[in-house]
């Protein structure tokens, strides 16, 4: 199964410290990914959808994908992500391609590092602290910049064919646009014309 590293990828709707439903489906972990359709990244991900449904379908790899394309069950669209409710476009897929990539609870959840390359709680299986748990969530916001190892797969089973992405592990890569509709908290800056002078008794 090929493995592709998103680097420098804009991150909306993540779920990696807990899984979340999106839409109708069970929860997990994952998040979706808007694709510069011009990029050598989207030219990989194609290759990498043919390669997944060669190998499960062979020979008829090619004729199933483009079948399932045209039944909108692979991971990758060639289409901005829109809402299902109002069938507007969001914020940071205009004129984008869409990876969706969504990893099953009964698989080991995705390993988080910062931007350091260090691991930001327990490593995957183990379950992460309520403080681990948050602190992840901070730091990957509806918005950042990541690099992400995915998994592209082919399924073939009771539930019916699909060409699918699994997220196996995210890097913070650096700030973006939050979309999380929260403000930036407040800095130092923004108090400077209400700050007093220190007194001499208020130094020890």
């Amino acid at each position: 199964m090929p493995t592709i590293m998103l680097k420098n990828v804009t991150m909306r709707f993540p779920a990696i410290a807990e899984a979340q439903s999106m839409g109708e489906g069970e929860p997990a972990f994952g998040g979706k990914f808007p694709i510069d359709p011009k990029s050598p990244l989207a030219k990989q991900i194609e290759d990498a959808l043919l390669e997944a449904a060669t190998g499960k379908w062979e020979k008829d790899g090619k004729a199933v994908m483009e079948m399932l394309i045209e039944d909108k069950k692979v991971c990758f669209e060639k289409k901005p992500y829109k809402s299902k409710k109002t069938g507007e476009v969001y914020n940071g897929f205009e004129g984008m391609w869409t990876l969706g990539a969504r990893t099953s609870t009964a698989k080991p959840r995705p390993n988080a590092f910062d931007k350091h390359g260090e691991l930001l709680g327990e490593p995957s299986p183990e379950e992460l602290s309520p403080s681990n748990k948050a602190k992840i969530t901070q730091v990957f916001y509806d918005g950042c910049k990541v690099n992400a190892k995915v998994e592209i797969w082919a399924q073939d089973n009771k539930y019916g064919r699909r060409l699918n992405c699994s997220l196996l592990g995210v890097m913070f890569a650096g700030d973006g646009e939050n979309f999380s509709g929260g403000a930036a908290p407040a800095s130092a800056d923004d108090f400077a014309d209400m700050a007093q002078p220190v007194e001499a008794e208020d130094v020890l």
